[in-house]
């Protein structure tokens, strides 16, 4: 069964975050190694920061990725 992931790109600069939907977070970093799993979320992301990453950047494993994580796994491979 699926269940929310949040994930990472950091990018040196800064970082790209989203929550996927996966069976497992080795579903995820089969599929795009370029990601990090944030297993706890990082301690600053609460309430209002969680939410906002949670309704605007969110994905099925199985669907077609974002176009900023289709630049970082080609950026990547």
């Amino acid at each position: 069964m699926k269940q929310p992931y949040l994930v990472v790109y950091d990018y040196d600069t800064g970082g790209i975050w989203a929550v996927i939907y996966a069976n497992s977070p080795e579903q995820i970093l089969a599929k795009y190694p370029e990601l990090k799993i944030m297993e706890p979320p990082p301690d600053w992301m609460v309430g209002t920061k969680a939410r906002e990453i949670a309704e605007s950047t969110i994905f099925d494993i199985d669907d077609n990725p974002p176009e900023w994580l289709v630049l970082a796994h080609k950026k990547s491979t």
